[in-house]
């Protein structure tokens, strides 16, 4: 005869602080959601905010001050709870009534909403997703009348009342349904059950018991309908041994096809201790197996497959106010709790957390997510002992894979994943164009590998470069210099025509020679192939080509024997090209300009004769942009609408923000610079700059040296 057991909540010790020490151990419990990365996802704004725990238990304490406020609704579902008076929580009816009453408290139920969803208050414990919504399902008995008391009772759960608890969980719109309970074997079961040959952590029942340790298919059936949409956490029990409790092992049942009929989300959760061993109490990674074939097992799935681990032992909670004392408004008792029931809560907190970064996330990628970024255990890879490992919720929440800026088509309102956001998508500017203010570009949505959206600041993908170029007579080919030749010539008595080139821009320089003084006039053009004005950008901030021309005037004239004051003005007319899938779109002409300012000393080591040298001090306003508007456009958010069967679709928000590409912080630099001439109008130039503001950033300085020869035609 097959036997049915009763389900039965799995905590197996507890230990009392007193309440003094309420704070400092509500401290302590953080430092050990440190080491499985709680308090990392904390730090990412993850806290289990709009996320919904449902927690089926034995009773709760709903004046407990670590859960109270945070109770979105309670029921009971246990035909054998005994309902207490409101006016007085402590004076119990004698009668019992039908489910659907209020709940009853009970230590066990208590702990595991602490452990999962304990307000950070400072008192009692905190827990894993302080700001997570509780349901209480009660489908235990509570309290029981014993010795002329109320005393509390852990008993009495039936898997009819669970499926029962799961259905309102979900239908009051859970995230997560926790079940810190299960069946305890019996030692005749465990005395005959055998290990599979061949089949490390894989075991066979007894026959008389069945491979569901009694369960039928149609409880199967029923607990696997009882919901659709939410994650199911399980405990996976307290007997030391070397395979999983149910119902936690239903995870692995398929249907006819070979589909799972839980579709892949639930969990099952042993416990390790504070030294990531596996706890002596907890049950482990093994399986018992359903189809035996050939000697060999031939079921699909494993409990290694949806197990893992987390933290049981001394978990630190707080006690039920009855069992404190009757203390119900002030701090409540710190207590800890060991088991893999805490394990389990512990894991019902941290899917709430993930939840509340991605609500996109189905129940299945959510069970997927915790089990891929766990911190592999024991044996490499997924084993018989650890399954997938130790919970790790700061992995969790880091991306998986390179991420890809979301890219979109406005006209079809498609969102794809573009450039690598890590690496391939970038601005280097010389101070002719600032971004770092654009709100789109700080907010951009970039996707992970498995397609969760993470916010990126594209702005800081801008960087200033260096333009150490000051040996060149055209300020703007000395943007682009690659290629660059320069040579003059004389042009009667009194004229020297500069002529410059570059790779893609020329220009013309005409000066004058009068008594005291001369004057220049510099005309070009120059093609840029990806980018303007030097500007240069990749990947979803590709600039696209450009054409410039631009004109400058300067005048040099003597203020003392062989020392010259120097000032040159100019200015560039730009049209840039865009690129139509990239999120920088320039509007129209771009209006740029120069400055210069500084005073030169002929003469210094060399007086005369073939050669002769001079040196000198400029302050330069460098090539920017003086009026040039461009649209920044990216997706910034998500908005996510919950459908009628559970899931949630994401619609991207697609903003658009126009900005003028004038600098807030205009770029200076200091140039020292030493030149040789020979009488053939060869030059021999050597420059030192000090940058500041670069790349039009505040603050930002750089230095740079440039050494150059011309020969003359």
């Amino acid at each position: 005869m097959k036997f049915k057991p009763t389900l039965i909540a799995s905590s197996i010790a507890m230990l009392m602080a007193q309440g003094a020490g309420a704070v400092t151990n509500e401290q302590s419990q953080q430092v050990n959601l440190a080491q499985t990365g709680v308090t990392a996802a904390w730090a990412r704004g993850f806290t289990g905010k709009g996320s919904t725990i449902a927690i089926i238990d034995s009773g709760f304490d709903l004046s407990n001050t670590d859960i109270k406020g945070k109770v979105l609704a309670s029921k009971t579902f246990n035909t054998t709870v005994l309902a207490n008076e409101k006016s007085n929580i402590y004076n119990f009816n004698t009668t019992v009534v039908q489910a659907g009453s209020d709940v009853t408290w009970s230590l066990h139920g208590t702990e595991m909403a602490v452990v999962a969803a304990g307000s950070l208050n400072g008192t009692g414990g905190v827990g894993v997703a302080p700001d997570a919504k509780l349901l209480l399902a009660q489908v235990g008995q509570g309290v029981v009348y014993s010795g002329g008391k109320w005393i509390n009772s852990d008993t009495g759960m039936g898997l009819a009342g669970i499926n029962s608890a799961l259905t309102w969980a979900e239908q009051n719109k859970a995230t997560v349904a926790n079940l810190s309970l299960g069946s305890t074997f019996d030692n005749t079961f465990i005395g005959k059950t055998t290990a599979l040959a061949g089949s490390p952590g894989v075991y066979v029942a007894p026959s008389n018991y069945g491979s569901m340790y009694g369960y039928t298919k149609t409880d199967l059936m029923n607990f696997a309908g009882a919901s659709k949409s939410m994650v199911i956490v399980a405990a996976a029990g307290n007997q030391g041994l070397a395979y999983a409790q149910f119902p936690g092992a239903f995870a692995t049942q398929v249907d006819a096809s070979g589909n799972l009929l839980l579709g892949g989300r639930m969990l099952i959760v042993g416990s390790v201790d504070n030294k990531n061993m596996i706890s002596s109490f907890s049950n482990q990674a093994g399986t018992i197996c359903t189809t035996v074939k050939n000697g060999a097992c031939a079921d699909p799935y494993q409990v290694k497959d949806f197990y893992v681990v987390a933290p049981g032992n001394m978990q630190v909670t707080s006690l039920p106010s009855q069992v404190a004392g009757g203390v119900t408004n002030g701090a409540n008792t710190t207590a800890y709790v060991t088991g893999t029931s805490p394990a389990a809560a512990y894991v019902s907190g941290g899917i709430a957390v993930l939840k509340q970064a991605w609500p996109q996330l189905t129940a299945a990628q959510l069970v997927q997510l915790v089990k891929v970024t766990a911190t592999d255990l024991g044996k490499p890879g997924v084993d018989e002992v650890y399954g997938y490992g130790l919970v790790n919720f700061d992995k969790a929440t880091q991306p998986l894979g390179n991420l890809k800026v979301a890219n979109f088509t406005v006209k079809q309102g498609i969102v794809t994943a573009g450039a690598y956001a890590t690496n391939s998508t970038a601005m280097s500017t010389n101070g002719s164009i600032s971004i770092k203010t654009s709100s789109v570009l700080q907010n951009v949505q970039a996707i992970d590998s498995i397609n969760r959206n993470y916010t990126v600041d594209m702005t800081r993908a801008q960087s200033g470069y260096r333009v150490a170029t000051y040996q060149y007579s055209s300020p703007w080919l000395a943007l682009n210099s690659t290629g660059y030749h320069e040579a003059a010539f004389p042009l009667g008595q009194d004229k020297i025509v500069k002529m410059m080139q570059t790779a893609n821009g020329v220009a013309t320089e005409i000066e004058t020679f009068k008594k005291d003084y001369s004057w220049t006039v510099q005309v070009g053009s120059m093609q840029e192939a990806n980018g303007f004005l030097g500007n240069q950008g990749s990947g979803l901030m590709n600039l696209g080509s450009s054409n410039t021309t631009f004109a400058s005037v300067g005048i040099n004239t003597n203020i003392a024997e062989d020392v010259k004051l120097m000032a040159q003005y100019g200015v560039g007319l730009t049209r840039a090209n865009n690129v139509g899938d990239s999120m920088l779109q320039v509007n129209g002409q771009i209006i740029s300009q120069t400055m210069k300012l500084g005073i030169a000393k002929e003469k210094i080591f060399m007086k005369g004769g073939f050669y002769k040298d001079s040196a000198t001090v400029s302050l330069v306003s460098p090539v920017t942009v003086m009026n040039g508007r461009a649209t920044a456009t990216a997706v910034t958010n998500y908005n996510h609408t919950e459908n009628e069967d559970g899931s949630v679709t994401s619609n991207p928000v697609i903003t658009s923000q126009a900005f003028n590409m004038r600098p807030d912080v205009m770029p200076l630099d200091v140039v020292f610079g030493y030149n040789i001439v020979d009488k053939q109008g060869g030059k021999l130039a050597v420059n030192f700059a000090h940058q500041m503001n670069v790349g039009g950033v505040s603050g930002a300085t750089a230095n740079g040296i440039g050494i150059s020869y011309f020969k003359a035609f």
